[in-house]
This record gives C-alpha cells, structure tokens and sequence, in this order.
C-alpha cells in the first residue's frame, strides 16, 4: 500500500512537470505574438498614410492644381503625419511600460489569472479600435514573467526565455508591411488576426496560471524551495547587464509573494527610461542643439554601467565568502 502511494505522487509530480513546461511554451509563443509588438511599430509609417490616418489636419486631403505647390503640400503633409506616427509610438510605449507599476501590485493581490483576463478585455478592444493594445501586451509579458516562479533551479532560465520572446515580437509589423507591400493583407485583416488570439489568452489563463480565489484553482504552487536555500546571491550570466538581464538576476532570489510587484516597478522603470529616449528624438530637430539629447544618452549609459559595476561588486563579495569557508572547512 505504501507503495503505490509513493508512485502516485511521483507520477503526480512528473505530471505537474510536463504541465508547467508546456505552459512556458504556450507563453513563449503568446508574448512573441503579443508581449512586444509595440516597439516594431514604425514598420507601418509608410502604410498608415495610404488608410488616410492624419490626413485630415493641414489640409492635407484637399487636392491642388499646381504640380510644384502639390509637391510641396505632400512633402508638408508627409512630415506631419510621420510626427504624428511618432507621437503615438512614443504614447504607445508609456502605456506599455508605465502601468506596470500598477499592474505588478495587482498580480500579487489577486494572481495572473485574474491580471490577464482583464487584459483580454484590452486585447479584444484594442485591436477592434486599433488602441490600448500595449495595456494588454505588457500584461502578457508580466503575467508570463511572473509565471517563472512556478520554477526553481530554471527560474532564471524560463525569464530568459521570455525576454527573448518579447524582443522577437518585433518583427511582426515588419512582416505585416512587406505583406502588406505584396497585396496579401489588409490592415483591418491584421487587427482581427490578433484579436483571435485572445483565445490562446483565455486557454492559457485557466490551463497554466492560477489566482487568489479558491476556485479552478491549478494543482501546485510557485516554487519557494530554491528561495529558502538560497542565501540572495546574485546570478551573473553572460548575457548584457541590460533591463531584461537585471530583471532575470532580481527574479531568481526575489520572494514570491511579491514577485509581481518587483517585475512591475522593474519595467516601469524601464519605461521610464524608455520614454526619455524617444522624446530625445524633439531634441535632434536643432543639429546645432542635439548635443543636450547625447548628454542624456551619455548620463543612462553612465546610470546604467553604475548599475553593472554594483552587480559585479556584489559578485566579487559573494565569491569571497565563498572562498573564506571553503578554506576554513
């Protein structure tokens, strides 16, 4: 008797195994579908004029009869448009990046789940409207970061995943544009396309994500048994001290039950930077004066390489240590 207990719960964990693995690959494909699409978007600055988007300021759609003043008017028309394109990737990337500080704390107050049901709500509208479609992205990103902690040895590795993951959603509008080029798609044939997958979104909510209600709850927990082993070491990969690889290293000894709220102050953080570096590009309209965008460039590249020397000062402590004991042993 005792004995068939025991191969029931090995089966039982083989079983949670499998599930938490494929969940990782079923995520990988949603946010290299959904999580990063955002920054890929100036792919389409030379599609959106030909749906009449910001067309209908500047007299931008009245015809004129002079060839030379016509070819003027284009050329005026063609630059407002094209800062207007701007001006919504640079809004685009704040609501992507920014409400991570809220959205965090909600991940550890009610679970993914929950998150990310509201997210398919965003997702669905989004792409019905052509907006909010970053909301629902970082939502997927952050739930699927989150999702790590159901791991222990590979949490680090399963968040390197998904870094990947987001920075190959990129390439999708580039995609969209040559199909777009060839006469293959349409923009609204797009917009449904990716409302669809909210299905995978809702599959994936209740099949790999759990939340803080006690119902359709999943079989296991996040995975604190690394964390109680672990003394807060710091993890140097041979990946670039970057945000994602920060993010990876904080992930790996951070407590779960505040997880998301550390991967949510985390991206807006980035966000932030992010959103400095695209409102640089007001700056450069002066050459005589870009060179205030290079001094702001140069002190986040200075920021950041402090960050990188905390990290690797961290290391060369934590090998000491090891390294004292070792020798007293």
């Amino acid at each position: 008797m005792v004995v068939s207990v025991k191969t029931t719960s090995v089966e039982a964990k083989v079983h949670h195994s499998v599930r938490k693995w494929s969940g990782v690959i079923w995520f990988l494909i949603e946010v290299s579908l959904i999580g990063g699409t955002i920054f890929g978007f100036p792919a389409l600055f030379k599609i959106l004029p030909q749906y009449g988007i910001y067309n209908d300021t500047n007299n931008c759609a009245i015809p004129l009869i002079n060839r030379t003043e016509a070819e003027g008017k284009d050329s005026s028309c063609e630059e407002h448009q094209t800062r207007q394109y701007q001006n919504a990737l640079t809004l685009g990337i704040i609501l992507f990046e920014i409400p991570s500080v809220i959205i965090g704390p909600l991940i550890d107050r009610f679970g993914c789940r929950f998150v990310k049901l509201i997210a398919i709500i965003f997702h669905i509208i989004g792409w019905l409207a052509l907006a909010f479609v970053a909301p629902a992205g970082i939502i997927v990103l952050l739930t699927a970061y989150t999702s790590s902690d159901y791991f222990s040895k590979s949490r680090a590795f399963v968040s390197a995943l998904f870094a990947g993951a987001c920075t190959s959603a990129t390439m999708w509008y580039s995609i969209f544009q040559i199909l777009n080029d060839a006469d293959k798609i349409t923009l609204q044939q797009l917009s449904y396309i990716w409302m669809s997958f909210s299905v995978l979104m809702l599959i994936s909510s209740f099949l790999y994500l759990d939340w803080r209600f006690p119902i359709l709850n999943l079989p296991y927990r996040f995975d604190t048994k690394f964390e109680k082993k672990q003394d807060h070491s710091v993890i140097i990969t041979g990946e670039d001290q970057s945000s994602n690889g920060s993010e990876i290293d904080n992930m790996k000894c951070f407590p779960s039950e505040y997880i998301g709220t550390l991967t949510g102050v985390m991206w807006t953080a980035v966000g932030v930077i992010t959103t400095v570096q695209y409102v640089l590009v007001q700056l450069t309209n002066n050459v005589s004066l870009s060179w205030r965008a290079w001094l702001i460039v140069l002190s986040l590249v200075i920021l950041m390489s402090c960050h990188l020397v905390q990290l690797w000062w961290k290391y060369v402590k934590e090998f000491r240590k090891k390294s004292v004991a070792i020798m007293k042993k």
